[in-house]
Formats: C-alpha cells, structure tokens, sequence
C-alpha cells in the first residue's frame, strides 16, 4: 500500500510541475503577445482580399461527457502597397471568409511585407491568459510541494538544517487524503477514462467523418450508372469561394444534370458549407435532419435540386423531373438517398 501511496505521490507532485511550467508559459506568452501587438500601434491600415481559406480543428482535454473540438479557420490574403503586392494569413479565427472577401489589415511601412490582421492590441486576451495562467501556475506550485521546499530551504537558511518536522513526502497538499484511495478504485476508472477516450475518437474518425461513399467509389457508382464523373476541385474551389477549405471533388455535369461531391477539410466547414448553399429553385421542400446527416431537396413543376451532408461530405444534386428519377435512383444505389 505504501508503494501505491508513493507512486501517486510522485504523480500529483510532477503535474505540479507540470502545471507551473503551463502556467508561466501563458503569462509570458500573452504579455509578449501583446508587446507585440502594441508594437504595432503606428501600422498602417489597408484593404486586402482573401485568396484562400482552410480550417482546423483542434481537441481539447477529454471531460465528463468525452473529448470536445472546436474548428477554426485561417484565411491566406493579399495586399497592396505602391503598387507592390504582398500576402499574409489570419491566426485562427471562429468563422471562414470566402475567396474573395475583402478584409482590413495593418502593414508596417517600414517593411511592408509585415502585416497583421489584429487591428489594435487585444486587451481582453492579455487578461485571460493573465488569470489563466496565474490559477494554473498556483495550483501548480501547491501540488509540486514547492512552498514547503522554499519554507525547508528558509528554515535551513537560519539554522544551519532542515526541520525535520517537514516530511519528505510532503506535496504541498493532504497527502493523507490521497492515501485513503485505493488502488482498486482509480485504476479500473483510468482505464474505464482511457478506453473511451479511444472509442470516441474512432467513432468520430471513421463514423462521422466519413461518408456513404468516398470519392473513388463515388467515380466508379457514377460510370456504372452511365455517368461521366471527372474531378472538379480547382473549379469549386474558385467558383464557390472556399479553397482549402474543399480537399477533392468529383462532378457529373451533363445538359440536364449536375452532381458535385464534395470533401471538405472539416465536419463544420462541410456544415458552414451546407447551411450557406442556396438551391437555384423554389417549389415544395423536403427536408430531413438526422444524427449522421441533413437532407434539404426542393421540387418544382420543372426541376429537382437538392444539398445533401454527412460529417465532412456535401452533396449537390440538380437535374430536371423528367431524369429525377433516374438520379434519385443512382444516388440510393450509393448510399446517399432514401425515400
């Protein structure tokens, strides 16, 4: 039993250390952030375009309820200064620009080719991290018995020795408390944490980012129906304005149909994408939201359209009534309709 005392011991004291380094690291890196930014006071502002967008999506610490992510997204841009051009990205930023989209950016006169897209020093994130880092770095030195080695060196300092009333297991916090979990208890609940974490992230990966189709196979359903599928993300890219945002896309586009499937670089760019495509038609509309997927189909007296989406897959469907049917028929052969 002491030995397992031990052991975990030694493991709340290196998370200590942990957090301190975490800690220190967030205080420095925002005061030198904002330095910087306030640095740039005297830039000069101008208009730039967006040339390219992609996204990015990064996972935090698993919780209660799993492993949570969120998606950012970073724009290429472009500039001009005395007839000189020049190009620059965002950092990470909550919600995608299309190509195209004008934006304001600050360049430094003296060196053109600096720039930034933070217009005025941001305040509110030096504070953050402050308090951040601060609460970490304290809770940190608590659990790493820092403060009894400090109040062990002090007293060493004025008698010439240590007081032995300073344990050397002493952690900075009630160790006694820690002792009285046994080891059949918390292992079985680590592993229990660990296993989870693995299948959430397999779920996610193979399930929910995954189509019914990937993009070959989409080509080869499409030939066998008598389709000619050829890739067209280049095309989408530009004439839709995402960029890197569209990883591939194969098209059918004949006299009276259109099919664009697409895969984009994340599940909530494929959901941004999705919410944002208009069809070009108006008529009655079918509509369906499921756990793995959406389907948004509008019928007119002439036409068919629809958008469909599955994790970081979109497909766009547009053809007459007269080869609906044959259209619809394909798609369910693929996997991706249901009546």
């Amino acid at each position: 039993m002491w030995k397992q005392n031990k052991s975990l011991f030694s493991y709340f004291r290196f998370m200590g250390y942990v957090m301190m380094i975490v800690g220190i690291y967030l205080i420095v890196n925002g005061i030198k952030d904002y330095a910087e930014q306030s640095r740039q006071n005297d830039w000069l502002t101008t208009q730039a375009t967006v040339t390219d967008v992609s996204s990015e999506v990064v996972s935090s610490s698993p919780g209660r309820h799993g492993s949570n992510s969120s998606t950012y997204y970073i724009m290429a841009y472009e500039y001009a200064v005395d007839g000189e051009t020049y190009t620059g990205r965002t950092g990470r930023m909550s919600s995608p620009r299309l190509i195209g989209t004008v934006i304001t950016v600050k360049y430094n006169p003296e060196v053109p080719e600096e720039n930034t897209t933070i217009l005025s020093p941001n305040t509110r994130d030096l504070v953050t991290l402050l308090i951040l880092g601060t609460a970490i770095a304290v809770v940190g030195v608590y659990l790493s018995g820092v403060i009894g080695l400090v109040r062990e060196l002090l007293q060493k300092g004025r008698t010439g020795k240590p007081k032995e009333s300073v344990s050397k297991t002493d952690t900075g916090f009630d160790s006694t408390a820690i002792a009285k979990i046994p080891a059949k208890q918390w292992v079985p609940r680590l592993a229990a944490w660990l296993l989870a974490f693995v299948a959430v992230i397999l779920f996610v990966k193979f399930f929910l980012t995954s189509g019914a189709a990937d993009l070959d196979k989409f080509r080869k359903a499409a030939a066998a129906a008598g389709y000619t599928a050829v890739d067209s993300t280049e095309d989408i890219r530009q004439s839709w304005g995402i960029g890197s945002m569209l990883i591939r896309s194969v098209s059918v586009h004949e006299d009276s149909l259109r099919l664009d499937y697409c895969r984009l670089d994340s599940a909530d760019a494929c959901y941004r994408f999705y919410a944002a495509a208009t069809l070009p038609i108006t008529g009655e509309v079918t509509e369906s939201n499921t756990f793995t997927g959406q389907v948004y189909a509008v019928d007119s007296p002439t036409n068919f359209a629809a958008k469909i989406r599955s994790g970081q897959i979109m497909l766009y469907v547009y053809t007459t009534q007269e080869g609906k049917a044959d259209v619809l028929a394909f798609l369910e052969a693929a996997g991706w309709w249901s009546e």
